[in-house]
């Protein structure tokens, strides 16, 4: 039989046998060698700080419905805008018609031109500016100006109202309850008062003005019932810068009232001696005719005794007869 390791190798290569097959030896342990001046070494691990893992946060959905209701919103504040700015600027909410009420005496297209409303816009027309320029015609005491949706404006005009009249020298004046000088206003009541001012240094009438506080008294003595409670018809107001207002009456002696200050006490007073001169208890006043009085006092021929014709209520409790 053909020797078959001979066919793969050398010859000489025998089949292992019980005796000649070679078994591994054990090894050596591992020796450790000590360096006697550094003594053992110890080894220590090393601690090296962990970075910290960053959790993925997950992935949020698109929220297209929100994103609409966004975009939206912001086409329709785009719209208003849009809208408004064509409102202010179009002739949609301007002014075209004009109500002028109350104007007896000014004239409502005067008044409408004055106010600047005609093509104001309705949105930012100032009321209160209008109504103080109608207010400075001289026929006007007061005026307010609404809106009238969609496109208009109503003037409520007060016009001066004429309380009675000034008199100086030929200077005839026009005047209300304040004493103010009216230049256009409504005319008087037909019982309106006249005041004359006497003894007056302006004859040409520029230099003219009513006294208020006279004019106030005046008033306040027709309406406050006065002349009914003393029973007495006044006939003219007599007013002089040295002793202010002088009320003549029909029957009875004229009252010296100067101004408004004690006017209840003055009325009062008044009043206690129109009583008295009635009544015959008040002393009678020397009237001189042609002669002077004797030393007595007693009249002589041509004089007579006459009762008080004006009575002085400026002095308080000092009243004078005269």
């Amino acid at each position: 039989m053909p020797n078959l390791f001979g066919l793969f190798g050398s010859g000489d290569r025998r089949r292992p046998t019980s005796r000649s097959r070679a078994y591994p030896q054990p090894a050596q342990g591992a020796r450790r060698y000590e360096r006697p001046e550094l003594g053992r070494a110890d080894y220590q691990r090393a601690e090296f700080p962990r970075p910290e893992r960053r959790r993925r946060e997950p992935e949020h959905e698109v929220n297209w419905r929100r994103r609409g209701m966004v975009a939206l919103s912001s086409l329709g504040v785009i719209a208003v805008v849009a809208g408004g700015v064509w409102l202010f600027r179009s002739d949609t909410l301007r002014v075209h018609v004009i109500d002028v009420e109350g104007t007896q005496v000014a004239d409502p297209q005067l008044v409408a031109t004055v106010s600047g409303a005609a093509g104001a816009s309705m949105l930012t027309f100032n009321l209160d500016a209008a109504g103080r320029e109608v207010a400075k015609l001289p026929a006007v005491k007061a005026a307010k100006v609404t809106r009238v949706w969609p496109r208009g404006v109503r003037i409520d005009v007060t016009e001066h109202q004429a309380w009675g009249y000034w008199q100086a020298g030929p200077q005839r004046l026009v005047i209300d309850e304040t004493g103010r000088v009216l230049e256009q206003s409504r005319p008087p009541a037909g019982d309106a008062p006249t005041i004359v001012e006497v003894a007056s240094q302006n004859t040409d009438g520029k230099s003219v003005a009513a006294d208020p506080d006279t004019v106030q008294l005046v008033n306040r003595l027709r309406t406050d019932g006065t002349f009914d409670r003393l029973k007495v018809k006044p006939t003219s107001y007599i007013f002089r810068r040295d002793r202010g207002l002088t009320v003549i009456v029909a029957s009875g002696p004229a009252a010296v009232l100067g101004d408004s200050s004690n006017y209840e006490f003055k009325v009062r007073t008044w009043q206690a001696l129109l009583e008295q001169v009635r009544a015959g208890t008040v002393p009678a006043v020397q009237a001189q005719a042609q002669t002077q009085a004797s030393p007595s006092g007693t009249p002589r021929t041509g004089q007579s005794a006459a009762i008080a014709s004006e009575i002085d209520l400026r002095f308080g409790r000092n009243v004078v007869l005269r």
